[in-house]
């Protein structure tokens, strides 16, 4: 690999391996691969202003004080305990590590990856969500939602792509064949069977667990939609949380000191933009069109499948099923914790899964009909 440019920090040259996305180590992977080129590209610059910086025990699995002394004598080695997060992708952060502080970001500015620091118009993310091949992959650096899709080997029930931080972007079915930037290390798939308010507020909670606290348009904004999403995941959602949501992006995207918050606002936004529909029902119908929420499914015997086995009250360990042999059986809904263990344990299909519109049942154990 020849590194014709690296991260340039305040005169600093600064090769930082501590990834975004901790399951997406993509300038760890191509450092491994790599080593001994790389470190010599380092070791020719001004080692005062040189800098690597890894976690440590990246470090000793790499041997990079035991093998490579030589050529470490003229790069500054920081070695963190900390195994991956957004603050490692901002340049002011990058400076504090250097400086040996906490890594808290003060303006905006994403740092280069190795990737692009050694010319390259390739880009390599990790692929995750509901994909057959999960894991590493590289594409051009200008590319399309469909060929992410191809490569991911997702089902046939596409719904959409999610490009994580630094993007915060969602990718449709109607933008599949848009152009866009690969400028993140992680990407989402979702199915028909993936809740989008559910991934919209997993991807809160690990921004949550990323805002360092000092900026209170990200920090706070964060924590604001955060809990908007959980009342609203909660059946506990009003009609003008959409609003609410959409104004606090607004300011968050304005007024955060760092990419995190912003990234944030960016994803909410988008996800409105393309399944606003779908999250508002939660909120204003209490109903989740993809069944994955368990706040808002119920589970329903039907009459004419139900042979009264008992396997489903077997199952049950809350005791939530009434009924005996050859009756068909009753889920109270007031003891029914939605675990579907009932589901897999009937093998006549007699339980379903249901949203808003509910199957009709017998309210009591009735005699099951003969077959």
């Amino acid at each position: 690999m020849n590194i014709r440019k690296v991260t340039k920090l305040n005169d600093k040259t600064i090769i930082n391996l501590v990834p975004s996305y901790s399951e997406a180590p993509v300038s760890l992977e191509i450092f491994r691969r790599d080593t001994e080129q790389i470190l010599k590209s380092l070791s020719g610059r001004n080692p005062e202003n040189t800098y690597l910086i890894i976690n440590k025990n990246e470090s000793e699995k790499l041997g990079l004080k035991k093998n490579h002394t030589g050529l470490m004598e003229n790069i500054n080695l920081i070695e963190t305990q900390d195994a991956g997060g957004f603050a490692f992708s901002n340049k002011s952060a990058l400076i504090k590590v250097i400086a040996d502080e906490k890594p808290f970001p003060s303006v905006k500015g994403i740092a280069e990856r190795l990737e692009e620091a050694s010319g390259s118009s390739e880009r390599t993310v990790f692929i995750s969500g509901k994909a057959v091949n999960k894991g590493m992959h590289t594409f051009d650096r200008m590319t399309t939602g469909r060929k992410i899709l191809e490569a991911a080997g997702t089902v046939d029930s596409f719904k959409g792509i999610y490009l994580g931080y630094p993007v915060g972007h969602f990718i449709s079915e109607e933008n599949l064949d848009e152009e866009i930037e690969l400028r993140t290390d992680y990407v989402e798939i979702y199915d028909d069977g993936s809740c989008m308010l559910e991934g919209l507020l997993e991807i809160s909670k690990r921004f949550m667990r990323e805002c360092c606290g000092r900026c209170v348009f990200g920090y706070e904004g964060v924590s604001q939609i955060n809990m908007i999403l959980n009342d609203i995941s909660l059946k506990k959602g009003k009609p003008d949380d959409m609003g609410l949501l959409t104004d606090l992006c607004s300011h968050m995207k304005g007024q955060s000191l760092c990419e995190s918050g912003e990234c944030m606002a960016d994803s909410v936004m988008s996800c409105l933009d393309s399944y606003e529909d779908e999250i508002r029902e939660h909120a204003s119908r209490k109903n989740c069109r993809s069944l994955a929420c368990g706040r808002f499914v119920t589970y329903h015997i039907l009459a004419d499948k139900c042979t009264g086995c008992t396997d489903c009250i077997d199952a049950c360990e809350d005791d939530s099923i009434n009924g005996k042999k050859r009756f068909v059986h009753v889920i109270d809904q007031d003891e029914c914790t939605q675990c579907g263990k009932c589901v897999a344990a009937c093998d006549e299909g007699a339980i379903i899964r249901a949203g808003s519109v509910k199957p009709k049942c017998p309210s009591k154990p009735v005699p099951c009909k003969a077959k």
